[in-house]
This record gives C-alpha cells, sequence and structure tokens, in this order.
C-alpha cells in the first residue's frame, strides 16, 4: 500500500483540478461514449504523471532506485489505458465536433514535455495542466450534443479559476522559498492581476458582443476574485493547508454556478 500511494500524485489540489470539470461536464452535458473515453483517457494521464516523474528522476535518486519497480509497470499500464481510450473516443467522438480534441490534446502535449524536462512545478507545467482539466471538458459537453456555447460556458470558468489560483499560490510560495525571493513575488503577483483583469475585459467584451453565454462571467467571478484577494493579501505559508481547501470550496462553487448558469443556457 505504501508504495501504491507514492506512486499517486502527490499535489492534493490537482485531484480537484480533475475531478470538478469532469463531474460538471457530465451533469451539465450527459454522458456518451466519447465522453467516458475522454475521461478515462484524461484520469489515466493524471495517474501516468507520478509515476512518469520518478522513472525520470525527478523525483530524486532514491525514490527512482526504490519505486522505479513499481513505478514501470503502472505507468506502462497508465499510458496503454490512456492511449486506446484517447484513440477510441476520437472513433467514437461525431465528426463534426471532432476537431474540439485539439483544446486539451495541445495542453496536454505542453505538459508532457515540461514533465519530461523536469519542468513541470514551473509556472508553463502548472498552467499547461490547468488548461489541460479544463479543455478536456470541451469535447467531453460537444459529443453528448452540447453547443459550442455551452461547452464554453463550462471549460472558461474552470481554466481561469485554474490559472489565476495557481498564479496567486505560487506568490504565497515564492514569498518564503529560499528565503524568498521579492522581484520574483512581484512579478508573479503583477501576472496574476494581469490575467485577472483582461480575462475579465475578454469575456466581458465576447459575452456583450453576443459570443459567449451570460453564464460565463458569472461562473468565472469567484475563481478570478479569489486568485485576486490571494496574490494581494497573501496568508502565510503555515495556512497552504487552509487555503487549498478554500480553493477546493471556491471549485465546488464554481461547478455548482456553472452546472446550474449552463443548464439554464442549454434550455
Amino acid at each position: 500500500m505504501s508504495a501504491i500511494r507514492a506512486l499517486l500524485p502527490k499535489e492534493h489540489g490537482a485531484y480537484g483540478q480533475l475531478a470538478f470539470p469532469l463531474l460538471t461536464a457530465f451533469a451539465v452535458a450527459g454522458p456518451s461514449a466519447a465522453g467516458v473515453l475522454l475521461a478515462v483517457a484524461a484520469v489515466a494521464g493524471f495517474l501516468a504523471h507520478e509515476p512518469a516523474a520518478i522513472m525520470r528522476g525527478h523525483r530524486g535518486p532514491r525514490a527512482r532506485r526504490e519505486l522505479s519497480a513499481a513505478a514501470r509497470p503502472s505507468l506502462l499500464v497508465c499510458v496503454a489505458v490512456g492511449s486506446v481510450a484517447a484513440v477510441g473516443a476520437s472513433m467514437a467522438i461525431p465528426a463534426a465536433v471532432r476537431w474540439s480534441l485539439v483544446v486539451p490534446a495541445l495542453s496536454a502535449v505542453a505538459l508532457g514535455g515540461a514533465t519530461v524536462a523536469g519542468r513541470d512545478k514551473s509556472w508553463h507545467g502548472e498552467l499547461a495542466a490547468a488548461c489541460a482539466f479544463a479543455g478536456v471538458t470541451i469535447p467531453i459537453a460537444r459529443a453528448a450534443g452540447a453547443p459550442t456555447a455551452v461547452a464554453l460556458a463550462i471549460a472558461i470558468p474552470f481554466a481561469l479559476l485554474f490559472t489565476t489560483t495557481t498564479l496567486a499560490v505560487r506568490v504565497v510560495i515564492l514569498r518564503v522559498r529560499g528565503g524568498g525571493d521579492a522581484h520574483l513575488v512581484a512579478t508573479t503577483r503583477r501576472a496574476t492581476f494581469a490575467v485577472a483583469t483582461l480575462a475579465t475585459m475578454l469575456i466581458g467584451v465576447m459575452t456583450v458582443a453576443g459570443y459567449l453565454e451570460r453564464a460565463v462571467p458569472v461562473a468565472s467571478l469567484p475563481g478570478i476574485a479569489t486568485a485576486v484577494l490571494v496574490a494581494a493579501r497573501p496568508p502565510s505559508p503555515a495556512k497552504l493547508r487552509a487555503l487549498g481547501w478554500s480553493l477546493v470550496a471556491v471549485s465546488a462553487l464554481t461547478a455548482l454556478i456553472v452546472v446550474g448558469t449552463a443548464r439554464a443556457a442549454a434550455g
């Protein structure tokens, strides 16, 4: 059991980033064969991450030495299941919406590259993961027959929630890591504010222009507001666990808003 636990992803917040968008997409659009296969592929890719990091030596030489025997078959199984599920999804999804598979695929490729390079904990690696988790809801929703506008109303709030709060949490960590880096903290804080501001303006303009459902800015507000608050008034690193649970609560709130507003838009 200890070996199994060692092969599971250590970032507990990532479990929420995986689960909430998937559950929300199924709650709004309903299941389909392609959607279920995409969810299986996403879970398999998620579970492959830690064994891959161990095999590449990114968890240290001791972890590689002691866990490689268990990590290798686990990685092979995850890759095999994920590949079969992804191919099956691409065959099962209606041809007219097959383009939507590109959205999560691009982020998954970027995340895979970051993992191979040992940069999965970098800002671009974490943002790639955030976009992949949110982006997979687009083909899942489209495969079930939901309009593109509804699929975007699911994906965009989660993408903004995960990307902005990821940057905000990095502000908290950078304040103390290695004694703290004031310049990097300030840069990351400005990046959080810039992304939050530009995203708010963009979705506002696109909503007014009729390109996005009015549900999108409503569902995006909790995540953006939380990120701005955390970046502006970062809590003590001792409160990271409480912050993590707070982000889970915000994710749950976002899911509830998305389900309510997206269903209303679909109706």
